[in-house]
This record gives C-alpha cells, sequence and structure tokens, in this order.
C-alpha cells in the first residue's frame, strides 16, 4: 500500500514541479508538428496522424501519451492548416492539448524557404483523487472525487529549409498558463505551464544518385528554466519513401530504435523501442510507440510511381523529361538573360497530349475544348474564349511560378488555367475576343522571344 502511495506522490510532484513538461516521443522527425506549428502541412498533402506511446510499464499509473493530428495545404498554396488533440495521462492527473495549427511558407528560392507557424487552443488538466491510495479513508482533508482546469494555451514555431537541411525552433506553453486548485481546508496551489524552447536540425544526405535513399541525421533540445537541458539525437535511413530504421539516444534515459514501413505511399506505420540506462532500467520496465499515418488526395508525381494511371503516368513522364531538359540547359548558363525575354527551352506541344484536338493554321496550332473541362487555380470553371497559350505543365506550382516569370517578362495578364482530363496546367499570356486577334497576339509574343505559342479556344 506505502509503495502505491509513493509512486502516485512522485508522478503528481513530477508534473508539479517546475521540469521538463513537454511529452517525449521518438517519431518527432515524422511528424515535428506536435512541438512546432511551423512545420504544419509539411509533407504538403493532406494527411492523418495518429501516435500512441508507453512509458515505464512497470510502474502504475505509468505515463502514457496519445496524439491525433490532421493537418495540410490550403489552397494558395503557401498557407497550412492543422488540428492536433493530445492527452498525456500519468498518476491521478490527465493533460489534454486541444490546438489549431496555422503556418505560412515565404519563399527565397525553389528549395530555400521560411515558414512561419502558430497555434492556439486550450489546455486542461485534470486530478482523479479516487485513484490515491491512502490509510486513512475518512480523513476529511480528502478530494473524493475529480478536479478539472481549463486554460489558454498556445505554441510558436519558425523552420528554414536550405536545401537538404532543415532548422526549428519553437516556444511550446507559450502563454505560460496558470492552473489554480484549492482543497478542502481553502488552502491554494497551482500548476504552472512553463514556457519550453525547442530546438531541431536535421540534414538528408543523398546515399545513391537518384536521392531516393537518404541517411539523416536529426537532433531536438528541449530546454526550460531551472531545469536541465534534454536532447534526442538520431539517425535514421530512408529507402525511397518506402521504408525507415533509425537510432536514437536520448539524453540521461535511453537508447531507441525504430523502424517504419510505408505502402502505395499512403498508409504507414512505424514503431520505437526504448532501452533504459541507469539504475532505473532494472525497475521501470519497457517504453515503446506506435504511430500510423495517412495521407489524402492526390499526390505529387515521383518517377516510377505505380499509384496513378496509364494516362497520367505517361502525361507526367513527359512534362518530367521535359523539366529535365530545362534544368540542363539552366545549368549550362542558357538563362542568363531571362531578365529580359524566356529562354528558348522546349515545351510541351500541344498534339503530344491532346491529339485530333488540335489544327493548325497560320503555322499556329489552335486547340478547341469545351470550357466545362478547364478550371483556374482556384477550382472554378473557366470562361469560353480565346486564350494565348505558352506553355504547359503537369506540376501546378511549377506552372504558377511559370505565370510570374511571364508577367515580369512585360506580359502582365499572365494565368493558369487547368485542363481536367489531361491534368496539364495552361500558362497563357493574354486573351482575344477574335481570331485575328489572337493570331496578332501570337505573333507579338514570338517576336518577344517567346518559343512555344498556341491558342486555346474554350466553348460551351
Amino acid at each position: 500500500m506505502r509503495k502505491k502511495v509513493y509512486i502516485y506522490c512522485l508522478v503528481l510532484l513530477s508534473g508539479l514541479m517546475r521540469a521538463q513538461q513537454l511529452p517525449m516521443y521518438s517519431n518527432y522527425f515524422y511528424k515535428p508538428m506536435v512541438y512546432n506549428p511551423a512545420y504544419t502541412g509539411d509533407k504538403d498533402v493532406t494527411e492523418v496522424f495518429a501516435l500512441n506511446r508507453s512509458q515505464f510499464s512497470d510502474f502504475q499509473g505509468a505515463p502514457v501519451f496519445n496524439a491525433l493530428a490532421v493537418d495540410g495545404k490550403l489552397q494558395d498554396k503557401k498557407a497550412y492548416l492543422g488540428f492536433l488533440v493530445a492527452n498525456q495521462r500519468k498518476g491521478i492527473t490527465s493533460n489534454t492539448n486541444a490546438m489549431a495549427s496555422y503556418a505560412y511558407r515565404a519563399n527565397l528560392q525553389e528549395d530555400v524557404y521560411f515558414k512561419f507557424g502558430l497555434s492556439v487552443g486550450v489546455f486542461d488538466q485534470s486530478i482523479n483523487y479516487n485513484k490515491v491510495v491512502v490509510a486513512n479513508y475518512s480523513d476529511p482533508s480528502l478530494f473524493t472525487s475529480q478536479q478539472r482546469k481549463t486554460v489558454l494555451d498556445g505554441n510558436a514555431g519558425f523552420s528554414f529549409y536550405l536545401k537538404k537541411l532543415d532548422i526549428g525552433i519553437a516556444i511550446p506553453q507559450l502563454f505560460s498558463g496558470k492552473v489554480n486548485y484549492t482543497d478542502n481546508s481553502d488552502i491554494r496551489s497551482y500548476y504552472r505551464m512553463s514556457r519550453h524552447i525547442a530546438a531541431s536540425v536535421k540534414y538528408d544526405i543523398a546515399l545513391d544518385q537518384s536521392e531516393e535513399i537518404l541517411l539523416s541525421p536529426n537532433i531536438i533540445v528541449r530546454k526550460v528554466t531551472n531545469a536541465p537541458l534534454q536532447y534526442d539525437a538520431g539517425l535514421n535511413l530512408n529507402w525511397k519513401d518506402k521504408f525507415w530504421v533509425g537510432a536514437m539516444y536520448r539524453s540521461n534515459y535511453a537508447i531507441g530504435i525504430n523502424a517504419g514501413l510505408t505502402l502505395n505511399r499512403r498508409f504507414s506505420v512505424g514503431y520505437s523501442y526504448d532501452y533504459m540506462m541507469g539504475s532505473i532500467a532494472n525497475y521501470a520496465g519497457t517504453s515503446s510507440e506506435i504511430m500510423i499515418a495517412v495521407k489524402l488526395g492526390k499526390l505529387k508525381y515521383r518517377h516510377g510511381d505505380d499509384t496513378l494511371t496509364a494516362q497520367d503516368k505517361q502525361i507526367a513522364e513527359l512534362q518530367e523529361e521535359i523539366e529535365d531538359l530545362k534544368n540542363k540547359v539552366a545549368k549550362a548558363g542558357s538563362n542568363q538573360n531571362t531578365n529580359k525575354t524566356p529562354e528558348k527551352l522546349p515545351h510541351a506541344n500541344p498534339t503530344q497530349f491532346t491529339g485530333k484536338n488540335a489544327v493548325k493554321e497560320k503555322d499556329v496550332y489552335i486547340l478547341t475544348n469545351k470550357a466545362s473541362d478547364f478550371t483556374n487555380v482556384t477550382g472554378t470553371l473557366a470562361q469560353k474564349g480565346i486564350y494565348i497559350v505558352v506553355e504547359s505543365c503537369f506540376y501546378p506550382e511549377y506552372a504558377e511560378t511559370e505565370a510570374k516569370k511571364y508577367i515580369s517578362f512585360g506580359f502582365p495578364d499572365s494565368e493558369v488555367i487547368i485542363d481536367k482530363l489531361s491534368k496539364f496546367n495552361y500558362v497563357y499570356i493574354d486573351r482575344a475576343t477574335t481570331k485575328e486577334e489572337a493570331f496578332k497576339k501570337v505573333k507579338d509574343a514570338k517576336d518577344a522571344g517567346v518559343p512555344d505559342v498556341w491558342i486555346q479556344i474554350l466553348i460551351e
């Protein structure tokens, strides 16, 4: 009986003292959003993530951590939204966070960018005194029920990506909320949520030429006032986003191993196990963790992808070849004068994916399709009319970047429409009301140095 009382007191005091209050979990490298809201939507696709972690299995009332997160990208391509519910139970206490997260991405270059994140929600703590083992249950000072308090909570975060380097800094428990309690003798006590600082660094090292096998050293450091510095240092090997295995050292606590598997690029499951260190290893039992993640919606194309239809794969591979050619020419220095006119690079020819819908008139291809088969980038149906198209891209982000490039070249009306059937994104620089006007605009574009121009007519 006395042993149970000591254990409950130890677990309760560990939460009430001014020490590390953040739950530790081993799959941080997969879902860092739990600590840092700047990583909201970091998979660039909507994902549902669930986690369960159990520590010190031989102790009654040992910590158990559960989390459920949903996050993804918004329509403007630079903003991300997520929701997180996390619960940590230890001893007679149960702490629950419900948070909404928002992140925004600021691009410096294609593979160099910042992300800023903020999450706001509530922290709910309950203390169940029915679980306490005491010598005299008739003591009038004892609580015989559960107490529950709720306060405002928030996290702020920042991340920086430089090619293969990823750096993150977060401030969990930003508002330092205070949970007040009063016992039967009107003696007041409180639980203070201490503001933490959590910093992480990860670097991906490609082990093959195609950069599909990555070795990723990573570290996360947690610090709070009046408590020792705590860090996790890990090393993960990822094989083609299908399988990963890794190891981790958790300072003064444990050595962990983890492994995971991804099926069809959508369903991921991971498991980790901690080997305890020090004198506690003889008494604490095991600590293990399992995670499940499911990606929803349309995934980005990747060479050799087996999740696309044959038609979609053919279209995507064509666009991939075109972009590879562009990258090779760019590396050779052919884009030195791109501040004046677009570089003369190969683009998708309309006959490659439209077939008999294309006719040639005055040495210009003319395509005719239904307006209902096209949308704007906002998802609304495209308007019928005559479009002067200069490029077709499979990747939406690339098409929008190209449209901005043409604006800088002196075509202020450049925008994007999307062919719902071929999945291609058409970059057009202008619109016309008649064919003759369209032919004139095509000539003007070619005179300005645009290499491939055709006319797209949308009818009802």
